[in-house]
């Protein structure tokens, strides 16, 4: 836990960990919080010392470098930094760590952190926040089924304590102030859950939203709850949502080939153009009007929001592991790639999110590699590289050429790349790539940016077209492009002025795109129209032809 994070310990958003609750009063039992948490290990700083003898010399300061290292602070010496060392001297070296806080008993000690959602037969703490030192707090789960016609859990909810079905968590209150149970979110038999998956699948929404109703008995103290309703979790924005995620197993997968070698795909539905929630970026300043339409008309050569497929090969000649959404993302076969990165930055901004449409279905991604388990065997072990392309491909073979497949491993990645927040990942990313990464290049040879020479919708979805297919040719392509075209204008120009006096010569074209003033579009579609054809790739001229038809990339 850092300084900041320290220093910040009564932050009022309630996702945030709760550390101070006022007082306990006599005579009264006050119910302040019941929320659903994960627990989040408690630090402390714990003061260490160490004694150091020097092998052959050196500064006090180069002693002090070999301790730091993530997780400490306050590192002193019992020397200043610029005293000079000698073989066998002595040097005492002392510091703060960072452990976890253990509790009286010797067990781990944890905080806890709201949370918002999770996923049907996942682990959750339920967390209680009450005032008072005596009496039961009796807590149950309910459902509030808003506009539903009717439940999907009778009330009140089953859940699992351990391997015990229960209905009812029971607190005894003794001044503790903070009380916490972990139960699992399912009932005990498969039967009940079989039932109980039924029922989710008829929703629209596969998901239900549960409230607590608290209860405080053998206790003479009087007793406070925030209202009369003694619910919580009840209000609008509050409830928390359970979701049941079948792991994508209605997606008709299709046994396809690709250069004489039979893969799984799913072609998709979903076009970027008809991405729902443009007006809302927009409106939030995250894209342009005119960022939109670079988008949506160069994503015609690309593949729809959710599609994914495992057919194609990596550049070094080895399987892929698999190729997703609307930019077509990667995972090479070492289990790394554009879409593994994807993935990683999508666990760090929506981690419930991550955990209910990933790890839930066996997918995780750990150190920038992406794995896959299958979710309904414990004893599986996780999966990625040659193996995994393999387990993809495995039911696909030349006698099921264009016939639906089984592909479990390929359902939860259909349906995690068509959830909302993963497809408003896909298009900010598409945007990122085009402005941090693909308009900022310097073609090979030259000195202004792909910015400074393209001005039009056109030649900046051209441009990132080919980066998106092979990101390490646009600077050669662009670059030779502009070899040939100003090759081209410069004989011109020589021609010209071999009909011209001294003193009325042209000069050659500046090599400055800023300098062109009025002709600069003449000149960039010139180029563009050479680059997009020449440029190397699958199918290059024809994307771009495809590209230049689109009425979105007009001017």
């Amino acid at each position: 836990m850092s300084e900041i994070q320290e220093q910040d310990n009564y932050s009022a958003n309630p996702n945030q960990k709760t550390y101070d609750i006022p007082h306990q009063v006599d005579h009264e039992v006050n119910v302040v919080k019941i929320y659903f948490a994960k627990p989040i290990p408690k630090m402390i700083w714990e003061t260490k010392e160490d004694t150091y003898t020097v092998k052959s010399g050196g500064l006090v300061s180069d002693v002090k470098k070999k301790y730091a290292k993530k997780g400490r602070r306050n590192l002193q010496a019992d020397k200043e930094d610029s005293v000079r060392l000698t073989a066998k001297e002595e040097v005492k070296v002392t510091w703060e760590e960072e452990a976890q806080a253990k509790k009286a008993d010797g067990s781990p000690d944890f905080d806890f952190e709201r949370i918002n959602s999770t996923t049907i037969k996942n682990k959750v703490w339920v967390v209680a926040e009450c005032q008072g030192n005596s009496g039961k707090l009796s807590v149950e789960i309910y459902e509030n089924k808003l506009k539903n016609t009717e439940n999907v859990y009778d009330g009140p909810v089953k859940f699992l304590d351990g391997g015990t079905e229960k209905s009812q968590i029971e607190f005894s209150i003794n001044g503790a102030l903070v009380y916490s149970k972990e139960i699992t979110l399912r009932p005990k038999t498969d039967e009940d859950l079989k039932n109980l998956i039924e029922k989710f699948n008829k929703r629209d929404e596969l998901n239900a939203f549960l409230y607590f109703k608290g209860e405080v008995k053998d206790t003479q103290d009087e007793v406070k709850y925030p209202d009369d309703t003694h619910e919580f979790l009840n209000k609008d924005h509050d409830r928390f949502e359970i979701r049941y995620c079948n792991c994508g197993k209605n997606y008709d997968i299709t046994c396809t080939r690709y250069s004489g070698k039979y893969g799984p795909a799913y072609w998709g539905s979903k076009k970027l153009e008809n991405y729902a929630d443009w007006d809302t970026l927009i409106e939030n300043k995250k894209i342009t009007d005119e960022e939109k339409a670079i988008l949506v008309g160069m994503s015609e050569n690309e593949g729809k929001l959710d599609s994914v497929q495992s057919y194609d090969w990596d550049l070094s000649g080895e399987k892929m592991i698999l190729t997703a959404g609307a930019m077509q993302k990667t995972v090479d076969h070492t289990g790394k790639g554009e879409f593994t990165t994807q993935v990683e930055e999508f666990k760090t901004q929506y981690p419930e999110k991550y955990e209910e449409l990933f790890v839930s279905c066996g997918w995780t991604v750990d150190a920038g590699v992406l794995y896959y388990k299958d979710p309904a065997n414990p004893t599986a072990d996780k999966m990625t590289g040659n193996t995994l392309s393999e387990k993809i491909r495995e039911n696909c073979k030349e006698s099921l050429f264009g016939k639906t497949v089984d592909c479990k491993p390929l359902q939860p990645i259909v349906n995690a790349v068509i959830d909302k927040s993963f497809q408003e990942k896909q298009v900010l990313d598409f945007i990122k790539r085009l402005k941090e990464v693909v308009l900022p290049l310097v073609p090979a040879g030259y000195s202004y940016k792909l910015s400074d020479y393209l001005q039009s919708k056109l030649g900046k979805a051209t441009v990132l077209d080919h980066h998106i297919n092979r990101p390490a040719l646009v600077k050669d392509d662009f670059g030779a492009a502009l070899g040939r075209f100003f090759a081209k204008k410069d004989a011109d120009t020589a021609k010209e002025n071999k009909n011209r006096k001294e003193g009325e010569k042209l000069e050659k074209l500046s090599r400055n795109p800023g300098e062109w003033g009025d002709n600069h579009p003449k000149y960039e579609q010139e180029i563009l129209d050479d680059y997009g054809n020449q440029r190397r790739g699958t199918d290059m001229d024809k994307r771009y032809e495809k590209m230049k038809k689109n009425s979105n990339l007009s001017s």
